[in-house]
């Protein structure tokens, strides 16, 4: 999504000729409001198509140490309760945090001011949820590591992980990297690409391409079981719904945090691995990841109006289409845009919930052409040629070292949340004036 947000800007002169046409059959506010309102839109509705590429697309050998709820579901013959739990999450999110919205804004920014004075520590906010990560992280089963020595060396390799995807994350956000001399492809000619762009061969490295290279590894489609004839849907209770807010909310608020890291924070004892009869628990953490991941993108609205920061390139988009306002809802107009964005990302979350639930039977019909080694190889060519277009040599050679800093985590039986320091590193070096 940060990738068409980005296309969108780029070629701003022809998004909003396109949406002026629009807006002048509507009568809308400006065309500029309705793109914005659509990277809104899309941005939710990303989310709950990520329900089916995160469940059946990518799904490792079972030899492998660490394979994620969604995939251990999809295996199972379970695929369409991960799918179920990830889009009722996405939809109960997105339905409270959309209801607290005001008093989010309300409690960060004036009156309270409760931002300012997390601003002012928020290196050692940052450290301390870099500790958590690492001190949270337990075997390759989700459990906790018994043993002195055994956890000791455990949570070595959680924190070697974290620091050496930290140190990544330095050389591509923090250095110059992004305009070093390099030999470049024909048709990059600035000789520079922008440090933003760096992000995708980056996280396509570190989360995308290594599960997609263990899934070619498998046999997928022969270790499917067949899909069970079940009925069963988490419900979030009260407890979770709290839990989906505070997630939402630092993921929304706060700079380099994520929906797992968030979810790791919150809720400690929730675990991306879980059992092979652990159909609850799986269905809990995704659940959970999607509502934190959905309430996200509402609070992220709300930082963006009140504090004037965009936490992602989607919500950057945004920004440049609705315009630079004063911090806070200055004014009627930068209410009305909120408004706006909220009702557009309220109404695609409704729309959403309904499609991809239309298509659960299909989807469980077809699991196993979704798992195939042809769709894993069309998305590992798709994803190398997209980077290659976008960010030319450089992303290549960091999408290469990524990858294979991508692989250690889940063969070693460390959670691939560790890799978030590549955020949580360069995020700290700043605060501390390091940069």
């Amino acid at each position: 999504m940060n990738n068409i947000a980005a296309a969108l800007v780029a070629y701003a002169g022809a998004a909003v000729g396109l949406f002026s046409a629009v807006n002048a059959l509507s009568g809308g506010p400006n065309a500029g409001l309705l793109v914005a309102s659509f990277v809104a839109s899309a941005l939710v509705a990303h989310m709950f198509a990520e329900a089916i590429t995160s469940t059946y697309i990518g799904i490792p050998s079972e030899d492998m140490v660490s394979v994620l709820p969604a995939h251990r579901l999809a295996k199972a013959g379970y695929g369409s309760v991960a799918v179920r739990a990830s889009v009722d999450g996405s939809l109960v999110g997105t339905a409270v945090a959309t209801a607290v919205f005001l008093p989010s804004c309300l409690l960060m920014g004036e009156p309270v001011g409760l931002y300012s004075l997390l601003k002012k520590v928020m290196l050692f906010v940052v450290i301390g949820f870099s500790v958590v990560l690492v001190l949270a992280d337990g075997d390759e089963h989700g459990l906790r590591v018994s043993g002195l020595r055994r956890a000791m060396a455990h949570r070595v390799k959680a924190a070697t992980s974290f620091l050496a995807s930290g140190l990544l994350g330095f050389l591509v956000l923090q250095t110059d990297y992004a305009s070093c001399g390099l030999p470049d492809l024909p048709w990059m000619t600035a000789g520079f690409v922008q440090r933003s762009a760096l992000l995708l061969p980056m996280f396509a490295g570190l989360f995308g391409l290594p599960s997609l290279l263990m899934s070619l590894m498998a046999r997928p489609g022969k270790e499917l079981h067949d899909a069970p004839q079940v009925s069963y849907s988490f419900e979030g209770r009260a407890s979770d719904l709290a839990l989906a807010i505070l997630g939402g909310t630092l993921v929304g608020w706060l700079p380099g945090m994520t929906s797992g890291c968030a979810a790791t924070v919150c809720a400690p004892g929730t675990r991306e691995h879980g059992g092979e009869g652990d159909l609850r628990g799986s269905a809990r953490f995704i659940w959970l990841y999607s509502a934190i991941s959905s309430s996200g993108v509402v609070f992220a609205l709300a930082a963006l109006f009140v504090i004037s920061r965009a936490r992602s390139g989607s919500m950057d988009a945004i920004s440049f289409f609705v315009g630079d306002g004063e911090p806070g809802f200055a004014s009627v107009g930068e209410a009305f845009a909120a408004s706006s964005l909220l009702l557009s990302c309220l109404v695609s979350a409704l729309v959403s919930h309904r499609l991809v639930r239309s298509l659960e039977q299909r989807l469980a019909g077809l699991q196993r052409l979704l798992c195939s080694r042809r769709t894993a190889v069309a998305a590992v060519m798709f994803v190398v040629a997209l980077s290659c277009a976008l960010t030319g040599s450089r992303g290549m050679l960091v999408m290469a070292a990524a990858t294979t800093m991508g692989l250690i985590p889940p063969l070693a039986g460390v959670r691939r949340i560790q890799l978030m320091g590549c955020l949580l590193v360069p995020v700290a070096l700043v605060f501390a004036g390091v940069s």
